[in-house]
């Protein structure tokens, strides 16, 4: 009998397509304990550029993820309660689709091998 496959999961269609890029995923996960983050600083830990942090912040702000404050020379950023609850989803997703991909891996390895 060979060994069972395990079914690839409709996680798929619970990724978001905005978060695929790592740098937004990035940017979301320092943002989720839901305070006011300098986007400097930000982009001092992930090693990128201001402009470049603008334009996924810009994105992420858009589809309603992102609250941004400007004071004066300093822009602030903060995880809104819906890019939290787009993140967990993502990140639970992100986790199954892993998994599966373990599984399938696992499975591979260990069936038997044809001679050749």
């Amino acid at each position: 009998m060979p060994p069972t496959r395990p079914a690839v999961p409709s996680s798929h269609r619970d990724l978001d397509p905005l978060l695929l890029l790592p740098i937004r995923l990035f940017v979301m996960c320092l943002l989720a304990d839901l305070h006011w983050h300098e986007a400097a600083v930000l982009g001092n830990i992930l090693r990128i550029k201001p402009h470049s942090v603008s334009l996924h912040v810009e994105r992420l702000a858009a589809a309603g993820y992102v609250s941004i404050r400007v004071t004066g020379r300093r822009t602030k950023l903060r995880l809104t309660p819906l890019g939290l609850d787009r993140l967990t989803g993502h990140v639970t997703a992100l986790q199954k689709v892993a998994s599966t991909a373990a599984q399938l891996v696992t499975t591979r390895q260990s069936a038997p091998r044809s001679p050749t």
